[in-house]
């Protein structure tokens, strides 16, 4: 992996970013010599899976859990609403 500082990644990202895409390779960009970002190619992304979903794969799999649980049905008769110009006032 290629170590560049913040300022010669600012004044040659782009050739930066198409050495990672030419060679595949990961650049890290240091701020103050401490690692602060990486330039990874776009596949290596694209490939990579979300660990949430695929811990949440994992969950499903060991307890074998449906995707939604099973709600009861609750069936009422609705009120009938108020009409006022079809109610009957007596006098």
């Amino acid at each position: 992996m290629k170590d560049v500082g913040m300022f010669e990644a600012k004044t040659k990202l782009s050739e930066l970013c198409d050495e990672v895409h030419r060679t595949g390779e990961t650049v890290l960009v240091t701020r103050r010599g401490k690692p602060f970002v990486c330039i990874v190619p776009y596949r290596e992304i694209e490939s990579a899976g979300s660990p949430v979903w695929e811990a949440r794969e994992r969950y499903e799999s060991e307890y074998g859990l449906d995707d939604l649980p099973e709600f009861p049905t609750v069936h009422r008769d609705p009120e009938p609403l108020y009409d006022p110009f079809t109610s009957h006032q007596t006098e």
